[in-house]
């Protein structure tokens, strides 16, 4: 996991404890305010409990004092728990409150590891990282519609748009179960509303539910922040973009002035994958129509490093545009 990220969980835990130790004395000051004979019950306990380890370090074998503090103890405690039912003051208000009682807001259990609420805190950050809103929360393969895409041959392709999704899924699937051993990186091709960025999401979400760190980007908003790092307008530069373990670049290729991005464009790709870090392009053009806009270097690259899917049939968003105004 980014040690960017770990480093904020772990201020969050501390901070945490410290407003939990924080509610605890205000607790504790509010009873002792509403009924001062708690807090001198409170006294006597360390009184006599300090009394008491003097006595058994003095003689260990002292078996009476350790009966008396024992009985004295039961005392104040019943005339303890009398005064809280009486005031109405929780039976543990001296006691800390913690957010996650399994590991006690420390974020680890002892012999396991980290803790269910650090996971899930983690992933929090990496959603809210990545660019994708609620986009991530409602796209997944479990909510992968395969009824969108037809039976039926289309001219030019050997499979039915629906035997070529089942594949492009099956192939994604594994493409996010064996992330982190070497392989190419993803370029998404075809027209607009067949579910390239839908299949982007399903990975990403897959990505960084097992904690790895993802950017979703479009292409336009990309060249903008390389301008505004050139000319000094990013106080945080643009590490992140070489240094997340994945990049999501949406409609590449709609963006003007291609030629003059094509060396910042490349330069990325490069370093990324010379890094063994992945990326996933989304883009309506061909390897042809990316070879016009750009360069036959760039498209090269393309080629050697990323496996070309190639999305065809009806458009989705039509199709589901259809369906709504025929119910």
């Amino acid at each position: 996991m980014d040690s960017e990220i770990l480093d904020i969980i772990v201020r969050e835990y501390e901070e945490q404890m410290k407003e939990n130790i924080k509610k605890r004395d205000i607790s504790i000051k509010k009873a002792y305010e509403s009924v001062p004979e708690i807090k001198e019950i409170d006294k006597q306990f360390s009184v006599i409990g300090s009394n008491t380890l003097k006595k058994i370090f003095k003689d260990p074998d002292n078996i009476n004092a350790k009966k008396e503090m024992k009985d004295k103890f039961s005392i104040l405690s019943q005339r303890k728990k009398e005064l809280l039912l009486k005031n109405n003051i929780p039976l543990d208000y001296d006691k800390i409150k913690y957010k996650c009682d399994i590991c006690k807001d420390s974020g680890y259990i002892e012999g396991v590891g980290r803790c269910s609420c650090f996971k899930q805190r983690m992933i929090d950050i990496l959603y809210e990282r990545s660019n994708m809103g609620d986009l991530i929360k409602r796209q997944s393969f479990n909510s992968f519609n395969d009824n969108f895409y037809s039976k039926s041959k289309v001219k030019g392709y050997d499979n039915t748009p629906y035997d070529n999704m089942e594949k492009i899924k099956d192939f994604c699937m594994e493409f996010c179960k064996s992330f982190d051993k070497p392989s190419k990186s993803l370029m998404f091709y075809g027209d607009t509303g067949l579910g390239k960025t839908f299949m982007s999401s399903c990975i990403a979400k897959e990505i960084m539910d097992k904690g790895y760190t993802v950017i979703y980007i479009r292409a336009i908003r990309l060249f903008k922040i390389f301008d505004d790092d050139r000319f000094g307008r990013l106080d945080d530069g643009i590490k992140w973009l070489y240094n997340c373990d994945l990049l999501i670049i949406d409609d590449l290729g709609t963006e003007i002035n291609t030629k003059n991005n094509t060396p910042y464009l490349l330069e990325l790709i490069n370093e990324r994958i010379d890094n063994g870090k992945k990326m996933i392009i989304n883009t309506n053009n061909n390897i042809d129509g990316l070879e016009k806009l750009y360069t036959k270097r760039f498209t090269s690259r393309l080629m050697e490093s990323f496996d070309v899917m190639t999305f065809y049939g009806d458009d989705i968003r039509r199709q589901k545009l259809f369906r709504k105004k025929r119910v």
